[in-house]
């Protein structure tokens, strides 16, 4: 009798151990995920600021040959930012 409630209890402490593992893993599994897509996140957000900025000195070198007119460059601008 008392045997067979011993090994009930050591089998409820196992059991309760395996469940904070799994709990565990799964914590560290989604806190991976998470972190792989704030960095992927991070790297779209540097090739649009890249962009940006090459379309930006792509405009100024226009307006400064005078190809681009004040008005033109303005325009251009705003619309380029505002994207």
């Amino acid at each position: 009798m008392v045997t067979s409630i011993v090994y009930i209890l050591i089998g409820l402490i196992l059991c309760f151990v395996l469940y904070i593992a799994f709990r565990a893993i799964n914590t560290g599994m989604e806190a991976k995920k998470a972190n792989k897509d704030l960095e992927n996140s991070n790297n779209i957000n540097l090739e649009n600021k890249e962009d940006l900025v090459k379309k930006l000195n792509e405009l100024k070198e226009l307006h400064e040959k005078k190809i681009l007119s004040d008005e033109e460059f303005v325009a251009a601008k705003k619309k380029i930012l505002d994207e």
